[in-house]
């Protein structure tokens, strides 16, 4: 099991590029705009959007389970 997480870790580690990561800013996620274009690798649009869904608190699964509810 644990070899399977390393195994598993370190395929993530190769898939993201670091320097995808070291491009996007807070510059450059709140100037994005959305372009018809496809653009290679992590998009800063895309970000932006699950920023502003998260910020809506839109959940693909429905409507979010609190703590609270959880205990009741």
């Amino acid at each position: 099991m644990v070899r399977l997480l390393l195994v598993a870790a370190a395929a993530l580690a190769l898939t993201c590029g670091g320097t995808a990561a070291a491009k996007l800013d807070l510059a450059t996620v709140n100037q994005a705009q959305f372009s018809a274009e496809r653009s290679k690798g992590f998009s800063p649009v895309i970000l932006k959007a699950q920023i502003l869904l998260d910020r809506a608190r839109f959940s693909p699964a429905g409507r979010r389970r609190t703590t609270r509810s959880m205990v009741a």
